[in-house]
């Protein structure tokens, strides 16, 4: 077999194993399904020993998809909840912040872990782009991996089971999508400012721009619409195949020693958002229930599910959920540190 035919033969196999991983998650169930399904089953392929690859071009493909399908999620009916609640979506950002810096901190001085590591396993949500952002970054992904896996399958999981167990959860509403005019006009103005961010050097143009184009406009309804579910389905299937590369390497020995700092991230996480809630609950007079959901780290999905589920105010949890994930997009990449991450084997 030639070079070239080995590559492709490679690609194929770990592109088939991340979409075989990704229908077993769907069938199961699980949050995310393709792009944790993906990243598990090429994670096990690679801790295996198989031979098993991405080339670039498809990973800025999920980059770019995943950006512009973030922005899509930006509506003027979000724009104009803002306004009604100020210092709640204040209260929110002070607990992102904080739980970013007292989570790091811990990880950084009590397990040792490098800066790039420790500050992407400390964002809480937007795993899509933060496995991207870890992909490029001089992190250790498998640690990054594994710490949001652990906090995305507490939040996301165990909610979703409880509400079904009572019986009272309600299907998520169905959104229109972009039609195919919409649809180029997404991507030709992604591509021109992804070029205008890549000529400044921005990390990740790809994703920056499509965020940033598919955000304006979609806020001022330029482009209503997401994008089909097959074509979304796609880019999270490949951040997760590519994610999982990054545990050559690696042992599952490895792996389970990561579990402890990620349940103390997570704990830190719930505490800090929990008490956040409270504060936000006791100076506003909002119901203590809903500003608990909607301050919830993470599973935007479950928690609009939960706030249906116990009849409380859906919009409010949304619009909370929906703006905590895309300011994380928009933020995170610049704020990620860039110098090298010592060698971990």
């Amino acid at each position: 077999m030639t070079g070239a035919a080995r590559v492709i033969a490679e690609t194929a196999a770990t592109v088939l194993a991340g979409l075989a991983g990704g229908a077993a998650f769907a069938a199961l169930g699980l949050p995310v399904p393709w792009l944790s399904g993906a990243m598990v089953a090429v994670a096990g392929l690679a801790m295996a020993g198989a031979p098993v690859r991405v080339p670039d071009m498809l990973r800025d493909f999920a980059f770019l998809i995943a950006g512009v399908s973030l922005g899509s999620t930006v509506t003027p009916e979000a724009l104009a909840t803002i306004a009604r609640y100020p210092w709640s979506l204040i209260g929110l950002s002070l607990t992102i912040v904080l739980t970013v810096a007292v989570s790091k901190t811990l990880l950084e001085r009590c397990f040792g872990w490098d800066t790039p590591t420790a500050f992407l396993a400390a964002v809480p949500g937007a795993l899509s782009m933060v496995m991207a952002l870890a992909a490029q970054s001089a992190g250790d992904v498998r640690r990054i991996a594994v710490t949001q896996a652990v906090r995305l399958f507490a939040l996301v999981t165990l909610m979703p089971l409880a509400i079904n167990a009572t019986g009272a959860s309600h299907p998520m509403p169905a959104h229109p999508m972009v039609g195919a005019p919409g649809m180029a006009a997404l991507f030709a103005a992604t591509f021109i400012v992804a070029a205008v961010m890549g000529r400044f050097g921005f990390a990740n143009p790809l994703f920056l721009g499509g965020l940033v184009a598919s955000t304006a406009l979609h806020m001022v309804d330029l482009v209503p619409g997401e994008l089909p579910a097959p074509l979304t389905g796609a880019g999270m299937l490949l951040i997760g195949v590519f994610s999982g590369l990054r545990f050559q390497g690696a042992t599952p020995r490895y792996v389970l020693g990561i579990f402890w700092p990620a349940l103390i991230v997570l704990a830190v996480a719930l505490a800090i958002s929990g008490a956040g809630a409270v504060i936000v609950h006791l100076a506003t007079g909002l119901r203590l229930p809903e500003v608990l959901v909607a301050f919830a780290p993470g599973g935007v999905e479950a928690m609009i599910l939960m706030g249906a589920a116990m009849g409380l105010d859906t919009l409010y949890i949304s619009v909370h959920h929906v703006l905590r994930t895309v300011a994380l997009n928009a933020v995170t990449p610049f704020f990620a540190p860039k110098q090298p991450a010592p060698k971990d084997r």
